[in-house]
């Protein structure tokens, strides 16, 4: 057994690492799903066990500031620290209550059942496309790079047009979210991307601004008033800024990760053809076998006991999503890619009150994706059963999966 008290070392660019961190992460939870490590140079709290993880993003007495209005000395003090510093899941009540109140509208059911026909329509024409393909094609750079990227312009009416360059420099904010440890050239990077996002939205803004409903999502937050209080110009360009991230770069990752699992079982990949009733709930299933994002953080609160240690207020805490949605104290069979699971409430969007706000706009991408795929691509294969991988340690992805769309 591994004692709480030793430091666990999480290396992303170690091989054996990167092959199969659910190993990795097996191998933590079942020695000590509460053990120490170093994350950005700081001592935390490595979490890896449903429990655990899910009863912290549940308790409101934890944070995700050290101390109110501190935020953490990694991120700068630049345009990447400004972005970081208004985005909602990184600010804490009463702040993150007001904004996520005034956010919350842009993805109530009547705005996003309003989104499906447009959305439909850019997720199957990518389909049809790729269906008209010869040959071996990168399924990320050919579509789930352009899909989600289609979808995050018009859903912030930014020019259709700018779909394929406006989003190439997403992933320069990564190094600001992630829990990994950051270079000083990743961080003038994430300036330089926040700063472009910055100008580039705050133009959109301006243009827009009393020309739409409050159906609209952006309508929506352009007219955003709760008690009294609306958003800011800044407040307002850093939440659409995270609109664009989070339709973008989860979403890319999730349709990645959708067609690896099904190419890489047939059987369920010809089960969801015989039933597309089923696409919703294979969606959910591919949140959990592979999340998107690993792991987030928090700063315990006060009184914080986990697995029978207690964990001093103000520490800080390694939440292990990825982890602990594989955790078999919680799912049956938990690395069994199973669409048909009866009970899968997972933690891909987290819990408490930093849910994911865009939770309903993937589903719906995710359904209409997995509901159309069978059909339009029946005979699809995986050319690569060892697709290659990022090495950061909060957004894993395969970087490359080559398809074959008409079989080979």
């Amino acid at each position: 057994m591994t004692n709480a008290a030793e430091v666990v070392r999480l290396d992303p660019s170690d091989p054996a690492f990167g092959a199969d961190r659910h190993a990795a992460y097996r191998r933590l939870r079942e020695a000590a799903p509460v053990a120490r490590t170093v994350v950005n140079g700081q001592d935390s709290w490595l979490l890896t066990g449903y429990a655990e993880v899910e009863k912290v993003l549940k308790s409101p007495a934890n944070a995700v500031q050290p101390h109110p209005g501190e935020f953490p000395a990694h991120i700068g003090s630049g345009p990447a620290a400004e972005f970081y510093r208004f985005s909602l899941p990184n600010v804490d009540a009463p702040a993150h209550t007001r904004l996520r109140k005034l956010a919350s509208p842009a993805f109530q059911p009547r705005s996003v059942k309003r989104m499906r026909a447009w959305v439909e329509e850019i997720v199957t024409a990518g389909l049809d496309e790729l269906a008209g393909r010869d040959g071996v094609v990168d399924f990320v750079r050919e579509y789930a790079m352009k899909i989600p990227a289609l979808i995050a312009c018009r859903l912030l009416h930014a020019p259709m047009a700018d779909a394929a360059t406006v989003l190439e420099r997403m992933p320069g904010l990564n190094a600001v979210l992630s829990q990994g440890d950051i270079t000083p050239e990743q961080l003038a990077e994430a300036d330089a991307t926040a700063q472009f996002y910055f100008d580039y939205i705050g133009d959109i803004v301006d243009t827009l601004r009393g020309k739409l409903d409050e159906d609209d999502p952006v309508g929506a937050l352009l007219l955003a008033e709760a008690d009294g209080e609306r958003l800011s110009r800044t407040e307002l360009v850093v939440t659409l800024v995270g609109f664009f991230v989070a339709s973008y770069h989860t979403t890319m990752v999730a349709m990645t990760n959708a067609v690896y699992a099904l190419t890489s079982n047939k059987d369920e990949f010809r089960a969801l053809a015989g039933d597309p009733s089923a696409a919703r709930a294979a969606w959910e299933e591919n949140l959990r076998f592979e999340a998107p994002v690993h792991f987030v953080w928090r700063y315990a609160g006060a009184g914080l006991e986990l697995g029978g240690t207690p964990i001093p207020e103000g520490d800080h805490l390694l939440l292990g999503l990825a982890a602990a949605n594989r955790d078999p104290a919680r799912f049956e069979r938990p690395d069994a890619f199973d669409p048909r699971r009866p009970d899968n409430r997972h933690l891909a969007f987290t819990a408490g009150g930093h849910f994911c706000l865009g939770a309903p706009l993937s589903r719906l991408e995710g359904e209409i994706l997995l509901r159309e795929l069978p059909r339009r691509l029946p005979d699809l294969e995986l050319c690569d059963a060892e697709p290659p991988r990022t090495t950061d340690l909060t957004f894993a992805m395969i970087s490359r999966l080559d398809v074959a769309p008409r079989g080979r």
